[in-house]
């Protein structure tokens, strides 16, 4: 049976940049890198929290990306 072992994780803060010519919505990303793999979604999300009234734009939604090394 595989496993599988998280090797890196990225933490997204997605930020409302406005609307564009067309009124389309424009995303904004901020990335943070080398994220314990074993940091909770509790606590980045409060990290989001934290970060996002020093940010120009409002925070929109929070993300985790983690990558996985699958060993079979």
């Amino acid at each position: 049976m595989a496993t599988s072992t998280i090797t890196a994780s990225v933490f997204v803060m997605n930020l409302n940049g406005g609307l564009d010519e067309k009124g389309e919505q424009i995303l904004l990303t901020k990335s943070f890198r080398n994220i314990k793999p074993a940091a909770s979604q509790d606590g980045l999300l409060a990290i989001a929290q934290k970060l996002a009234p020093l940010q120009q734009h409002a925070l929109s939604s929070v993300e985790r990306n983690d990558t996985s090394e699958i060993i079979g």
